[in-house]
Parts: structure tokens; C-alpha cells; sequence
């Protein structure tokens, strides 16, 4: 036998189950004694806990919240008991153990035993859960998925019915409370690979070109960030930030193979849906740290469901907190721990902080003839699984894997933002394919076999997520700048960037305008010309910080506002002041300048830092 094959049975072995009793098995009646304590006799003696409850309680106080109290229930559920107490709660509570609640807590009759007292009950472990004190389940409960242990260095993984350790992945406990965390029982999910994967076992190499078959715009970096996906999915809640990626690509790319391959390789961590919403999300994977991939995102002509699900995706990066109202006005808390993978043929629309968060994976049409992969089921389970094994052994490294590549990203001007998106994707896939860390492997060989720094494959310049990822400033005067003014010249109704370019080029363009011109003109859209006297051609326009005609240009724009309250002048004034007409730095001033006969506080934008030597309209026309 070969020794895969001697692994295989191995994981076969520890994958083995004991054969549950379908049959129920009752604890002993209220009547009999537990450990030489009579029902109802247990308070003020040894048999009663430090938190004033019998010891041995299958149910485990957690700690209060107002009038929650929150518990670990007889099968390692984390259970909220708030009023009203009653005995159907109670039941629930206690896993349906009527037995144990009338022992401890007996109500009696005539003949003895009736029942169990549930306001005695309810008061008790009320009183428990107030003894522990105030108790957060949204920091503290810690679902299905990867964690960061206490120590802030080592792996956990809660695999729902068992907690494993990246200090030693081989052994496992139940779920429970731990370092002051809760990790509940929850349905069960694959263990990685029971034993260490030798070279010549490791899945990466198969799977790496597996995902190389299909068609990627680039072919070279495209793969590589997939598979550091697939690697940073499974840690999900363990990461400080947590890339997204988006699968785009027309029919006959391969998107739905593409879907199923990550999808038999993740298995049950991975929750899949189409035509979701953010609300739906969350509240299926509570607090679980899962992936989430979502299909057909696709840009439709209402959005708004596609920017709900993207915005979640967004503070998900982060482990962002959100406050949802609930019923009787207590709010509903949520952090979200999840990696998510999206894919379409059309993307909806993107903002700069959805791209600074994911990486844009373009599929082009498969080749004719193409060899279709394994997807078999068994398979790929088992090369996840390996892939799971693998980012556990290798999690010790990931603090200076990830430094290395985001230094490397920072050579190919990547802001931070993008240095931790793109290299958390780099540093995931660097732990899947190989062991320890080696600084030659911040340099990759291509298709074409050459040996090429990633600081050169992944420069801003060629990366598609920076194509439109500018700066918020940037994007409100571009549009400004692209509305047209209700003034007609020569037959044409100009923008208000046509307009205040010919004043600024005279008499160097035909058809220039002249001050006076400009002013009649651009005061029909609520905006002013300050002629300064710096040079002879120091205009600028003046952009009131209110007005209602100046609104309508930003109309059904993220920086419209409302009447009396804009939103375009703080965006704009997030750009860099002017300082000099020389050094092309700045951009705004701020001051009062008369329009349409009324004095305004207004941002006024330089229009030499526009149109001037090395203005930043002219460098977007060089680009």
C-alpha cells in the first residue's frame, strides 16, 4: 500500500461515528435521589453550585443582557431565556428533561411530586445568569468556521460537533466554553485531512492546474488568486480582513463548472445562494464565519438588491458590526466574518469601496475541444479537506507571509486597501502550495516561463479593479463637470465642463467665451466664475455649498442631499487644497462669491488645477 492510501484510511477511521441510540433515554424520575440528594433539597448544601443552581445542571449559564439571560443548553446550543419564564420555555431549555426540572425544582401535591415549580426555576437561573454578569452573545459566540484563539497566534476550527487546534489538528474537543469564548454545537461539518499532507500528496498542484483550464484574462495572476480564495474562505472569521472575489464572465466561459469545482471543494462550508438579499444572508449564517457565494448578481436596472448584498460583502471585510431593529424595540446585533465569492455575466454597479475590497476575476469563451475537469465528489472533498489541513499546519507563517506580499503589492503601487485584499488572496495561496516561507516565491514563473516579480504581474496600472476605482472627490467633480447646463451656444447645449474649458482657453479655441459669458451661462445651474488676480486666466469656478438649482445637477446622484443640506460640497472638498498655480497639487479654496445676485459660501475649484500645464483633466486626456 502506497502511503496515500494509508492516509486515506486513516482519515476513514477518524471520520468514524458511533452509532447513535435512536431510542430516548430518560433521566431518572423526580422522586429518586442524585448523588444522595433528595428532590428539592439541594439549596444550601454541597450539592449546590457557586451560581445557585444544583450541580451537575445540564444547563450552563452564560451571562445576562437586560432581561435576557443566556445559556448553553443539555446539547451545547447557546439558548436565550428571556420573559415571559414559562414552563414551555423551561422545557425547551432543559432539552425536554421534565425530570431533572421537577428534581430540582419540584412542585408538590397530594401525592407527592406534581410537576416542577417554573417561577422557582426562572428565578434561579435568572439569578445565575446575573451572578456571571453582563454577557455579549455577538463578541462571544463563535459559530462553525476558523477562529483566532485567545493567544492570538494559534488556529481553531469548530467543525460544529468538534473544536480543532492548529497546534495539533489530530486532536479535538467538544464544542463548549473556552478562553472565554462560546463555540455552540452546531451541524456537523467535514474534519481537515487527519494527517500531516507530504509534497507528493499535496492537492495544489492538481488543483492549480485544474483552475488554469479555463480561460482567464489573466491567465498568469487569475488562478493564483482564485486558490488563495479558496484558502482564505476556510479561515474566514480568523483573518483581519477578509477579501472578496467576482467571477465575471459571458455564456460558454465555464462560470457554472467554475461554481461547482469551488463548490465541491469547500462542501457544507460553503452556502450558496441566488437571488438573495443582505437580510436573508445574515440571518442564515448567524454566527457562523462561512463562505458565502452568490450567483447572478447581475446588473440589472434596479440595483438596489445587488448594492444590499455588496454592502454586507463590504463589512464582512472587516468584521464589521451591525445594528438591525428588532421586536420590542431590542436591537439585533450581527458581525460579519464571511469571505464571499460572487459571479455573473454583467457586474452591477461597483463603488471605489467595493473594488478596494475584491479582486475581479474576467472569464473569456473556452477553447473548443477543452477536456472538462474531475469533479467528482469524492474527489474533491478530499483535496478540500487536504487544502484545510494544509492552512492549518502552515497558519503559523501567515503573519509573515502576508507582510512579504503586501510589501511586494506596495511596490506595484497598491494602496493599503489593496495590499490587503491582494495579499491575503497571494499569502493564502502561497500557505495551500508550499511550506514555510522562502522570499523566492514573491517572483512566479509564467505561462510563458519566464520568472516575473508579482510586483510586476499585478501593477495598478493593468489591474481591471483600479480602472475605476477613484478617489470619492474625484468622482462627484467628474460628474459635475459631464452635466449639461440649460444654456444653448451655437445650436448646442453644453456641459459644465465645456462651458468654464472655453473659458479658460479664450481665444486659443474657437467660439472661447468671455467672463461676463460664462457667468450668464453657468448661473442658469446655480454656479459662479471668481476671477482672482493672480494671472490673467486665474478663474474659478464657484460651486455654492446650497442651492436648489445647483442640487439638480447632482439629482438621483450619492451626492444630491436634500434642500438646504448638500452632500456635493463636503465630497468636493475632500480634494487637495490649492496651495500654488505651479505645483498641481491643489484643487479647492473656500470662499463667498456673488451668484445671480446673491452672496453664497461656496467651494470654488481652480480651474488651472483643471485645464492648466499638468491639470488633471488634461493628464486624464494624455491617459
Amino acid at each position: 500500500m502506497t502511503k496515500p492510501n494509508l492516509a486515506a484510511v486513516r482519515a476513514l477511521v477518524a471520520d468514524a461515528k458511533p452509532i447513535e441510540a435512536v431510542r430516548r433515554k430518560d433521566s431518572p424520575p423526580p422522586e429518586f435521589e442524585r448523588d444522595g440528594v433528595e428532590a428539592g433539597k439541594w439549596k444550601g448544601t454541597t450539592a449546590e453550585d457557586r451560581l445557585g443552581l444544583p450541580k451537575g445542571s445540564p444547563v450552563r449559564p452564560l451571562g445576562v443582557s437586560g432581561n435576557v439571560g443566556w445559556f448553553i443548553d443539555t446539547i451545547g446550543q447557546v439558548q436565550a431565556f428571556a420573559p415571559p419564564y414559562g414552563k414551555g420555555h423551561l422545557l425547551g431549555l432543559f432539552g425536554g428533561d421534565a425530570n431533572f426540572l421537577s428534581w430540582a425544582w419540584p412542585r408538590w401535591g397530594k401525592k407527592g411530586i406534581d410537576g416542577y415549580a417554573a417561577e422557582l426555576a426562572a428565578g434561579d437561573l435568572v439569578h445565575a445568569c446575573f451572578a456571571k454578569g453582563p454577557w455579549d452573545s455577538v463578541e462571544k459566540v463563535r459559530g462553525r468556521g476558523c477562529w483566532l484563539a485567545r493567544d492570538g497566534e494559534s488556529l481553531v476550527l469548530h467543525t460544529g460537533t468538534k473544536l480543532h487546534s492548529s497546534k495539533d489538528p489530530n486532536r479535538s474537543e467538544p464544542p463548549g466554553e473556552i478562553d472565554g469564548y462560546v463555540y455552540p454545537t452546531r451541524p456537523g461539518l467535514p474534519i481537515p485531512w487527519p494527517g500531516e499532507i507530504e509534497a507528493e500528496a499535496n492537492p495544489a498542484r492538481l488543483l492549480k492546474e485544474m483552475l488554469r483550464s479555463w480561460q482567464w484574462a489573466r491567465p498568469d495572476v487569475d488562478p493564483v488568486l482564485l486558490l488563495g480564495w479558496i484558502g482564505a474562505a476556510f479561515l474566514g472569521g480568523a483573518l483581519s480582513w477578509r477579501p472578496a472575489v467576482y467571477i465575471t464572465g459571458d455564456k460558454a466561459t465555464g462560470k457554472s463548472t467554475l461554481q461547482a469545482l469551488i463548490k465541491g471543494l469547500l462542501g457544507e462550508y460553503l452556502i450558496q445562494a441566488v437571488d438573495t438579499t443582505g437580510a436573508g444572508i445574515y440571518q442564515h449564517i448567524g454566527n457562523d464565519s462561512l463562505p458565502i457565494a452568490v450567483d447572478e448578481l447581475e446588473g440589472e436596472s434596479d440595483t438596489r438588491k445587488a448594492k444590499n448584498v455588496l454592502k454586507l460583502a463590504r463589512i464582512a471585510a472587516s468584521g464589521g458590526l451591525m445594528l438591525r431593529g428588532g421586536d420590542r424595540h431590542n436591537p439585533v446585533e450581527f458581525r460579519a466574518r464571511s469571505c464571499f465569492l460572487f459571479s455573473s455575466i454583467n457586474t452591477p454597479p461597483l463603488e471605489p469601496q467595493d473594488l478596494s475590497r475584491m479582486a475581479i476575476l474576467r472569464l473569456n469563451r473556452l477553447l473548443p475541444g477543452g477536456e472538462a475537469p474531475d469533479l467528482s465528489a469524492g474527489t474533491l472533498t478530499v483535496m478540500g479537506r487536504c487544502i484545510l489541513r494544509r492552512l492549518m499546519d502552515e497558519w503559523h507563517r501567515w503573519p509573515e507571509t502576508l507582510a512579504a506580499y503586501r510589501a511586494e503589492l506596495a511596490n506595484a503601487g497598491m494602496d493599503g486597501r489593496g495590499q490587503d485584499t491582494f495579499g491575503a488572496l497571494l499569502a493564502a495561496a502561497d500557505m495551500i502550495e508550499h511550506e514555510g516561507w522562502d522570499d523566492e516565491r514573491l517572483s512566479v514563473a509564467t505561462a510563458d516561463g519566464d520568472v516575473v516579480p508579482w510586483s510586476e504581474l499585478m501593477q495598478v496600472a493593468s489591474m481591471a479593479e483600479y480602472e475605476d476605482a477613484n478617489e470619492n472627490w474625484r468622482l462627484c467633480l467628474n460628474h459635475l463637470l459631464s452635466v449639461r447646463v440649460d444654456a444653448w451656444r451655437a445650436g448646442t447645449q453644453h456641459t459644465v465642463g465645456q462651458l468654464i474649458e472655453k473659458l479658460w482657453n479664450g481665444d486659443d479655441v474657437g467660439h472661447g467665451l468671455d467672463l461676463p459669458q460664462a457667468r450668464r451661462d453657468l448661473a442658469q445651474a446655480g454656479l459662479g466664475v471668481v476671477k482672482r488676480d493672480n494671472g490673467p486666466r486665474d478663474y474659478w469656478l464657484a460651486v455654492p455649498n446650497q442651492d436648489p438649482l445647483t442640487r439638480t445637477l447632482f439629482e438621483g446622484s450619492k451626492w444630491a442631499g436634500e434642500l438646504g443640506a448638500s452632500v456635493w460640497a463636503g465630497a468636493l472638498r475632500q480634494s487637495p487644497r490649492w496651495r500654488c498655480p505651479d505645483d498641481g497639487a491643489g484643487i479647492h479654496d473656500v470662499a463667498k462669491s456673488r451668484i445671480g445676485g446673491v452672496m453664497k459660501s461656496c467651494t470654488l475649484i481652480s480651474l488651472a488645477a483643471l485645464y492648466g500645464e499638468g491639470g488633471i483633466m488634461v493628464e486624464r486626456e494624455g491617459e
